[in-house]
């Protein structure tokens, strides 16, 4: 009986790496998709206006930045993928020089998939929105 229990310890243990490893594989890619879709809209904005945002991102992203976001540390991170997509979305909101339909869209699907991604996702978006949009707010004071 107890080596039966061993054997099924054994195998739930490696599911839940599996899980895990799954997770954060998602992560990486998702923050990957972000990265390129700021680097697609680089060259259609003004990159310094957004220099307060990005100071508040850059609070959280560990030796670098977000616009050369590297790192496993980095790239894995929920907390990370959070802040690259609320970055986007407020470059997004903030231009009106150009419509950017299909990058919206894209970062709707990057935005849905990292909500579903943990339970923590969606209080740590309402969270970092609030706290990035007071932190320029107070910026500019």
């Amino acid at each position: 009986m107890t080596h039966l229990n061993k054997d099924l310890a054994r195998t739930l243990e490696l599911q839940h790496k599996r899980t895990v490893k799954g997770l954060f594989l998602k992560i990486q890619e998702l923050n990957n998709d972000s990265k390129l879709l700021l680097k697609r809209l680089e060259p259609h904005i003004d990159i310094n206006h957004y220099q307060l945002a990005m100071d508040y991102v850059n609070k959280y992203v560990s030796h670098t930045s977000i616009l050369n976001l590297k790192f496993i540390t980095n790239l894995q991170n929920l907390e990370v993928l959070v802040l690259h997509t609320i970055l986007i979305e407020y470059i997004l909101d903030c231009e009106t020089s150009q419509p950017f339909e299909y990058e919206r869209h894209l970062l709707d699907d990057y935005i849905a998939e990292a909500m579903i991604l943990n339970d923590h996702a969606p209080t740590l978006y309402v969270n970092h929105k609030k706290k990035m949009l007071h932190f320029i707010t107070n910026q500019h004071i």
